[in-house]
């Protein structure tokens, strides 16, 4: 399972790397092409969207494996292991029921963009919505395994609820070390 994980975790890196290339690529030969010759390339732009797009939903899947994604536990960190639980249980099913809803509106808006077509790329619009079935099956999956966790595993707990909160947190805690720069 570890090795299926890392392999996953590696695809989406590169995908997510590939996919920023292509855009620089695409939007700085988009560029080039206006300012030396007085024209574009329009499928450069509509691409360089698609692949944004799909840039940012493999990004919450690394943000979501990370515990990443914002979050407020202040209060939940105070109390007792049992409550902890008991609040990571609730959020878990809570997100389950949105990431549920989510992929299924993905899937409706898929199937609807099966024959629609854009207008430059000429590409079905199920592509543009189709990474959204993936995003939302990985982290229902992610979720499921981090409900598992918190129920059986010991001190996992801790560990899923220690979310990032914002960012004046972190300069908070530098500015108390006296690393304030």
């Amino acid at each position: 399972m570890s090795r299926l994980y890392k392999f996953v975790e590696s695809l989406l890196n590169v995908m997510m790397a590939s996919f920023l290339f292509l855009m620089m690529v695409f939007i700085l030969g988009n560029v080039i092409l206006r300012y030396f010759f007085n024209s574009g390339l329009t499928w450069a732009e509509e691409l360089s969207r698609f692949l944004f797009v799909w840039i940012v939903f493999i990004g919450a899947i690394g943000a979501m494996k990370d515990n990443k994604h914002l979050g407020f536990s202040s209060v939940v960190k105070q109390m007792p292991l049992a409550v902890k639980k008991l609040f990571v249980v609730i959020s878990n099913i809570v997100m389950l029921w949105v990431l549920y809803l989510l992929l299924t509106g993905t899937w409706a808006m898929t199937v609807l963009g099966m024959n629609n077509r854009a207008s430059s790329t000429d590409m079905p619009l199920a592509f543009m919505f189709g990474v959204g079935l993936i995003t939302f099956s990985c982290m229902i999956v992610m979720v499921c395994i981090n409900t598992y966790r918190a129920v059986y595993v010991e001190g996992a707990v801790n560990e899923l609820i220690d979310l990032q909160e914002s960012e004046d947190e972190v300069h908070l805690e530098k500015f108390a070390k006296g690393d304030d720069k």
